[in-house]
């Protein structure tokens, strides 16, 4: 059973709402006047930047049509090449510790085209939530 769906092969309304949430809390510290810590938290730019590379792998996958399931094992290993991105990316103190773990449990819970496409619909809202946290950038 996958990470992201119910015994009826749904995915869990949770995973865009109250889960996709306490992920995007937990990619921000905040100072002491309540806004958000540049230095410790995570920056829109690196959000962008991970959520547009697996974009682009969906519509790789998209674009095959009919022989998308082939197209998505060719696409695996780029998927779980994002575990040691995020890792380079953190050595460079460029993401948090949190979005760290986020990512790497997310890209190892990915088996199969449905895992990926539920694992993108989670990852947008995320997007969302982490854009009402902190605006700017």
């Amino acid at each position: 059973m996958s990470l992201y769906f119910d015994e009826k092969n749904n995915i869990k309304p949770c995973w865009v709402t109250e889960e996709a949430e306490k992920a995007a809390q937990s990619f921000y510290v905040f100072g002491r006047t309540g806004r958000v810590d540049d230095r410790k938290s995570l920056k829109n730019s690196q959000l962008r930047k991970f959520y547009g590379e697996f974009k682009g792998l969906e519509a790789e996958i998209t674009q095959a049509g009919d022989a998308a399931d082939e197209r998505f094992l060719s696409v695996l290993p780029r998927i779980k090449m994002a575990a040691a991105k995020v890792t380079y990316a953190k050595a460079r103190g460029v993401v948090p510790d949190a979005f760290v773990s986020w990512l790497k449990k997310h890209t190892a819970a990915v088996n199969s085209v449905e895992d990926f496409r539920a694992f993108l619909l989670h990852f947008e809202a995320v997007v969302g939530y982490c854009y009402g946290i902190n605006a700017k950038d």
